[in-house]
């Protein structure tokens, strides 16, 4: 079964250029799901990200050749048989390396010559991989071509991160390029979609969790405090949080839009967004079936009652109910382009006085799977299909029966 790991740490990047290293004088280390790698403390920025696929990392040719000293004008690529050659040239030596997109043998040429004379030697290896074509770019196992070109690889399974250091020089995992796990949480997540296993880190600023407690704490305890209390407590606030929380107070009941406006969580999400898709992107997966792949990691969240709704980012880390599962999948869709509503089953329509949560988004026919029985509900002209969040299984469309009956009411994200 294939498997593919991401960890997403949220930053700035601001180096955009792809500067060539010589061989053995620096130190490089690729992090998987990070649309980065680093150079001797340089951060460079890829249009894509490296990725796990039978226990192998996979890094796009461009940016693994540059980070082994090899320019763009030593990287070939032969379209007819799929052949991507790299080579390695210092003085009168040179490594040229051959593979082709799934092909498992790896062809190394080593040339040393003096004297105006050279003296060629070949090998072939059989990998236990093979190079992958995926939408127009060719991904490299990295192990087996940084080896070739004599550099040592380390893995570091806890941080999901290959460094790469000149031959003979090997380090201890994390020591290099450390994420600063005081500055982050860190939280693992494995789930099944399409008979596919993923898994995915991601590391949350300790700064967004932080402030997250602090606004639920303070909404939690708000009719507590008196007039005056609540008065005060305004004067000193930023504004942000005080329309956050004039929303969510001054919303009807059901209504989460205000928790998936809010802002830091909102931008949040959009990073997070961009990797699941990404993910659902390289299996090929269209329209329909990336916004069924995301419902699916919604799902595999832990369900946990709350009194009152979770911030995404609080639900990402600590797990949420249909309350707080909706407001996730909400947020991460919305930044992604998706039309939304949210749906609002009251307590009155069900005889435990329990109610009930989700979202259902907009597609339009020519998007929708044959052959499967999906259920919408219309508002203004577009039909939205239902999204359960709470556990999983369901498939995007897929409505418990006991909710079929049911009325709901509308919110939609027109934000």
């Amino acid at each position: 079964m294939r498997r593919i790991t991401i960890i997403l740490i949220i930053a700035l990047l601001t180096v955009f250029t792809l500067p060539a290293y010589a061989a053995g004088e620096f130190k490089a280390s690729f992090t998987v799901g990070q649309n980065f790698y680093t150079v001797n403390n340089q951060k460079i920025v890829m249009d894509a990200v490296p990725f796990v696929r039978e226990n192998r990392t996979y890094i796009p040719v461009r940016y693994l050749a540059n980070a082994l000293g090899i320019d763009a004008n030593h990287i070939s690529w032969n379209e007819v048989s799929g052949t991507v050659t790299l080579k390695d040239a210092t003085g009168t030596s040179s490594v040229e390396i051959s593979m082709r997109v799934n092909h498992r043998d790896l062809t190394t040429v080593t040339q040393n010559g003096a004297n105006n004379s050279l003296r060629a030697v070949a090998r072939t290896e059989t990998m236990d991989v093979a190079p992958l074509l995926i939408n127009g770019r060719v991904y490299l196992p990295a192990r087996y071509v940084a080896e070739a070109l004599g550099y040592t690889v380390t893995w570091d399974p806890d941080t999901q991160t290959v460094y790469i250091m000149p031959g003979g020089v090997s380090i201890t995992p994390g020591e290099t390029f450390p994420a600063p796990s005081d500055q982050y949480l860190n939280k693992g997540y494995i789930w099944v979609y399409d008979g596919l296993q993923y898994s995915w880190q991601v590391a949350q600023p300790r700064s967004l969790s932080n402030y997250n407690q602090s606004l639920e704490k303070t909404i939690a305890g708000w009719n507590d405090l008196s007039v005056y209390e609540q008065v005060l407590a305004r004067e000193n606030m930023p504004a942000e949080i005080a329309q956050f929380l004039d929303a969510v107070l001054n919303a009807p009941p059901g209504d989460l839009r205000p928790w998936i406006k809010e802002k830091l969580n909102l931008e949040y999400t959009a990073s997070l967004a961009r990797e699941l898709e990404g993910m659902a992107g390289s299996e090929g997966y269209d329209r329909f079936h990336r916004a069924e792949f995301i419902l699916s990691f919604v799902q595999s969240l832990p369900y946990i009652y709350t009194p009152l709704p979770r911030l995404a980012g609080e639900t990402l880390i600590k797990g949420g109910d249909c309350k707080s599962k909706s407001i996730l999948l909400a947020s991460l869709l919305h930044n992604l382009g998706y039309q939304t509503i949210l749906l609002e089953f009251p307590p009155e329509e069900f005889a435990d006085n329990i109610g009930h949560e989700a979202v259902a988004i907009a597609f339009n026919r020519d998007e929708l799977p044959p052959g499967r029985n999906l259920f919408a509900f219309d508002y203004n002209g577009r039909s939205y299909y239902y999204a359960e969040t709470t556990a999983t299984g369901w498939g995007l469309g897929e409505m418990p029966e006991l909710l079929q009956n049911k009325k709901a009411a509308i919110f939609p994200l027109d934000f």
